[in-house]
């Protein structure tokens, strides 16, 4: 039927603690099949849907098997998604991800073998630990913007290990005092420093160590030009409490596997998630073809 714009291929309604639409079965595939006779929208404003709801949950999908809910999509394009979550309202969240039953658990978990397994246009916020294989950032090339990308790696070390870097010109009496940020002591400790002489021959040294939040530069000839770097470990309350281990012995139930198999030459069954993978592609597939008859068999329909 069609409601003003908008064109559905079947719509129930129900009153409270009622059900509008009910179907199950044992042997078929689908207890509810519902399909548009439209791929695309009709016309700019016009979507055809094939499932709508509208309630404090809009559609909810429980299951002891597989998939709660399973979105597909079969166009090539970039436009189609299996599944789209917004939220237009102020704070809303688009889509939420939960998963707390256990150290493999995932709240949400992306693949892709030759794309990109998530794509975040916008800020990025981690609260807790961030792993990575390896990192960086990637830009449009400055000095050719429109034909090149320039990439820089991560600086890596064993340790929280925090960087800051000036200069400083001493003065008549050979000494300059470096100011590092305020929250500088209260943020690091194991401070290490390293001095570089600029512009002539001199010898420097730090005369007096980060206190208060300042380090004392000597030199043997005055006005002599020092560039400075001084790291610090972090020791603030979460870097205290949540240290890297720079090794770690594997689970036992994940020795013998890899997190990058093919850096050893290894085939792929050997990864970590191998089974966990084959687990969802197997009956992916199984519907996939399922759905892609489906399709083929709404097509021939008049």
């Amino acid at each position: 039927m069609a409601v003003g714009a908008m064109f559905y291929g079947a719509t129930q309604n129900a009153g409270s603690s009622q059900t509008g639409l009910d179907s199950s079965s044992t042997n078929a595939t689908f207890g509810v099949n519902n399909f548009t006779n439209a791929t695309t929208s009709p016309g700019s404003g016009s979507p055809a849907y094939g499932l709508v709801g509208s309630g404090q949950i809009a559609i909810a999908g429980f299951t002891s098997g597989h998939y709660g809910v399973l979105g597909t999509t079969y166009r090539s394009s970039t436009i189609p998604c299996g599944v789209v979550g917004q939220g237009y309202g102020a704070n809303n969240t688009g889509v939420y991800g939960a998963a707390d039953t256990g150290p493999a658990a995932f709240g949400v978990w992306g693949r892709s073998t030759e794309g990109s397994a998530g794509v975040f246009s916008g800020k990025v916020s981690v609260t807790g630990q961030l792993t990575k294989g390896s990192g960086g950032f990637k830009i449009d090339h400055p000095l050719d913007p429109e034909n090149k990308y320039l990439l820089h790696s991560f600086v890596e070390s064993p340790d929280m290990l925090n960087i800051y870097a000036g200069s400083v010109e001493t003065d008549q009496n050979c000494e300059a005092v470096a100011v590092l940020p305020e929250y500088f002591e209260a943020l690091n400790q194991d401070f290490n420093y390293h001095l570089t002489v600029l512009g002539q021959f001199a010898q420097a040294i730090v005369s007096e160590e980060v206190h208060h939040n300042r380090f004392t530069v000597k030199t043997d000839k005055p006005n002599v030009k020092v560039s400075w770097q001084v790291t610090g470990i972090r020791r603030d309350p979460h870097a205290t409490r949540n240290r890297i281990a720079p090794e770690e012995e594997k689970p036992e139930e994940e020795k013998g596997t890899y997190l990058h198999p093919e850096a050893y030459d290894q085939p792929h069954s050997r990864h970590l998630h191998y089974e966990r993978e084959k687990a969802h592609d197997e009956p992916l597939e199984a519907i996939k073809k399922q759905v892609a008859e489906i399709l083929k068999t709404s097509e021939r329909e008049p």
